[in-house]
C-alpha cells in the first residue's frame, strides 16, 4: 500500500493540492510538476515543517507551472454552442437552446428550467459561436455582480467589516482578491458554483479587510463564520477547471 500523503497548499487564492511521499534515495526535498499535478518526494529525516519551507521558497515556480498545466486540460470542456449543451449556473447544469431571430444583437433568457438564445439568423457559423459565448460572459458578469454584492453586504452586516469598491473581473488565476484599500475583486465565474461556494470565497475576501495574510488567526475568523470553508476548497480544487466558457 503506498504512503502517499493528498496535501494542498495555498498561494493566493488558489488552492494547489499535491502528493507528498518519501524515499530513501532521495537527499534532498524534490518538487516535480506535470499534467497529473504537484509530487513533492523528501527523505525520511525531513519533517513537514521542512517541506513547508521548501514550497514557501518555491511558490512562484510552483504556482507559474501549475497554471502552465491547468491550461493543458482546458480543452476538454470546450463546446460547440448548440442546442442541447449544458452550461453551469449556480451548481447545476442547464440546457441550453438556440433560437433564429431577426434582431441584430444576442441574447439570453434564462427561464429557471433552461437558457433561451436568440441569435441573428443570417451570422456566419463561426460568429455565431463568439456571439454566443460572448453574450454569456456578459450575462454572466452581470449575474454575478447582483448576487456576491447582495452576500457581501449581508457579511459585511454581521461581521462589522466595510469595503471600498467591489468589481467582478475574469481572473484567470484567482477566485478573489483584497486590495490594502479595501477594494474587492471577484472571478464572474464564481456563479457557476454553488451558493455556499460562492459564500466561502465572499468570506474569505472578507476577513482579510481585518487580516491581510493567511496567519492562524486569519483561517480562525474564516471559519467562524464559515465553518465548512474546507469543504468548499475542495470543492474548487475539484470543480474549478470545469467554471469555464
Amino acid at each position: 500500500m503506498s504512503n502517499d500523503k493528498e496535501l494542498s497548499l495555498n498561494i493566493g487564492n488558489l488552492v494547489i493540492p499535491y502528493t507528498l511521499s518519501e524515499s530513501k534515495r532521495t537527499k534532498y526535498i524534490k518538487l516535480v510538476m506535470d499534467i497529473s499535478g504537484l509530487k513533492v518526494v523528501k527523505p525520511p529525516k525531513a519533517d513537514i515543517d521542512e517541506v513547508e519551507k521548501v514550497l514557501k521558497a518555491k511558490s512562484n515556480w510552483i504556482y507559474k507551472h501549475y497554471l502552465d498545466f491547468e491550461t493543458m486540460k482546458v480543452d476538454e470542456y470546450k463546446r460547440d454552442w448548440e442546442s442541447g449543451e449544458r452550461v453551469l449556473y449556480r451548481g447545476r447544469k442547464y440546457n441550453i437552446r438556440i433560437f433564429p431571430h431577426k434582431e441584430q444583437a444576442t441574447s439570453i433568457n434564462f427561464n429557471g428550467k433552461r437558457f433561451e438564445i436568440f441569435v441573428n439568423d443570417s451570422v456566419a457559423e463561426y460568429d455565431r459561436k463568439t456571439l454566443i459565448e460572448n453574450a454569456f460572459r456578459k450575462w454572466y458578469i452581470r449575474t454575478a455582480y447582483d448576487a456576491i454584492k447582495d452576500r457581501l453586504d449581508y457579511y459585511c452586516k454581521i461581521t462589522g467589516l466595510t469595503y471600498n469598491t467591489i468589481r467582478i473581473k475574469e481572473q484567470k488565476t484567482r477566485w478573489g482578491s483584497c486590495s490594502k484599500k479595501g477594494n474587492l475583486n471577484f472571478n464572474w465565474k464564481l456563479i457557476m458554483s454553488p451558493q455556499w461556494v460562492i459564500d466561502y470565497v465572499i468570506v474569505h475576501e472578507i476577513c482579510h479587510l481585518r487580516y491581510l495574510n493567511h496567519s492562524k488567526e486569519y483561517w480562525a475568523m474564516v471559519e467562524m463564520y464559515m465553518p465548512n470553508y474546507k469543504k468548499a476548497q475542495e470543492w474548487l480544487k475539484k470543480n474549478g477547471l470545469g467554471l469555464t466558457l
